[in-house]
């Protein structure tokens, strides 16, 4: 719509951009109570009710998308008609503002939406790490690990914004996608080494049980029934809701005319662009480190056995199966390596590289290359992470297919 119909990217197009993005709040919200309920209360949230919330609000947004151009939006109405938002007269008269606001500056509501969203991803990670607790089971402290390329990816997002979406800090979009895909990777491997540690066999991927009673099933169904250790909630729903949306709405605040005094957002810099998404993050990682530090639990997303960080030696212990994993997954790792490089190279120059012909193209695309690999060692538990969960599926469909066959 914001192309077909204004001619602008979704960024620039506040009324349909808050909007889209609040799907994204409600999906953390339900998130965030559905592991606060399963920590304080016996009787879980019917299902339906959040359900039914989900699909209203994909169904409300849907509406308003189709009907938004009919009823007179334009390229730039604020989102909820910019409700929050100070007279242009009172924003001129701030004795700080120094710059006028750009036409695609976004609304007090559509910055609310994100902050809310950031602030609620971070209130999700630490009802996991608590769930941790809860269950007996520290397995889904990594899952928390795995949430934090996700939330570098909504830094992203934001820092993108707090620069007025310029097209020469494209790259953070394109970072802001990469991040997201290496968060649903390692959200994922998460995920698998949660449902390993209660019983659950790839083989339960067939739709097709080949008895009517299956074992691992039975396992599975008794620990799902085990009780858990439900905690006292510290606050009502309504405090941290009311809690949530004040130092949204403050944040929010600040932001979008506390930034009209400085001179940074009306220059993009990539450096500094690049600093807040990776800085904000960081601190985020460094401080569930050292409460992992203080507590001896799980300090990694892919923690080998005494929570030691993964090595090779735990992909040899699949023998034939790991190894061919771990190959799999680099050989995965350079097949993607050029594609992303040159398409990098494209958004900085404007045109494709020229591998063959041209020298200066050739170094640029190997040089992002080269960064990619170095970056790349930093995820070494990662690719030993990724190996593991492949390894069963290559011993069964490869290693052993004739026999399994």
């Amino acid at each position: 719509i914001s192309k077909s119909v204004y001619g602008t990217s979704l960024a620039d197009c506040d009324w349909l951009h808050g909007s889209a993005e609040a799907l994204l709040t409600i999906t953390n919200v339900l998130i965030a109570l559905g592991f606060k309920s399963a920590m304080t209360q016996e009787e879980p949230i019917p299902v339906g009710k959040p359900r039914l919330l989900a699909l209203g609000a994909f169904g409300l947004w849907v509406a308003a998308a189709a009907a938004g151009p009919q009823i007179g939006f334009e390229g730039h109405s604020a989102f909820l008609f910019g409700a929050g938002d100070l007279p242009a007269d009172a924003v001129t008269a701030l004795p700080w503002a120094s710059h006028a606001e750009p036409v695609n500056a976004l609304s007090i509501p559509t910055w609310a939406i994100h902050f809310s969203s950031v602030f609620e991803f971070l209130f999700a990670m630490s009802l996991i790490w608590d769930f941790a607790e809860a269950t007996g089971n520290e397995k889904w402290k990594g899952l928390t690990w795995g949430m934090l390329p996700l939330h570098a990816s909504g830094i992203a997002a934001c820092t993108y914004h707090f620069f007025f979406n310029p097209s020469s800090l494209q790259f953070l979009v394109s970072t802001q996608a990469g991040l997201t895909l290496l968060g649903n990777i390692t959200v994922a491997i998460a995920a698998y080494r949660i449902a390993v540690s209660n019983g659950w066999t790839l083989r339960e991927l067939n739709p097709f049980s080949k008895t009517e009673t299956s074992p691992e099933g039975l396992a599975i169904d008794e620990a799902a029934a085990m009780p858990l250790q439900l905690t006292e909630a510290k606050e009502s729903n309504a405090v941290l809701v009311a809690k949530l949306s004040a130092v949204t709405l403050l944040t929010s605040y600040i932001v979008k005319y506390g930034e009209l005094g400085l001179d940074l957002p009306f220059n993009p810099n990539p450096i500094a662009g690049a600093a807040i998404v990776l800085g904000i993050p960081a601190i985020t990682g460094v401080q569930y480190y050292q409460k992992s530090q203080a507590e001896g639990g799980e300090m990694s997303l892919f923690g080998g056995e005494g929570g030691n960080p993964l090595s090779m030696d735990d992909v040899k212990k699949f023998g034939v199966a790991g190894t061919v994993a771990y190959v799999l997954t680099e050989l995965a790792f350079w097949a993607v390596a050029f594609p992303v490089a040159s398409t990098l190279f494209y958004q900085s120059v404007g045109h494709w590289p020229d591998v063959i012909n041209d020298g200066g193209d050739r170094a640029a695309v190997l040089a992002s290359v080269f960064a990619g690999a170095n970056i790349a060692r930093l995820l070494v538990p990662l690719r030993f992470g990724a190996a593991l969960a492949l390894a069963p599926w290559v011993d069964e469909n490869l290693i052993n297919r004739e026999q399994n066959a």
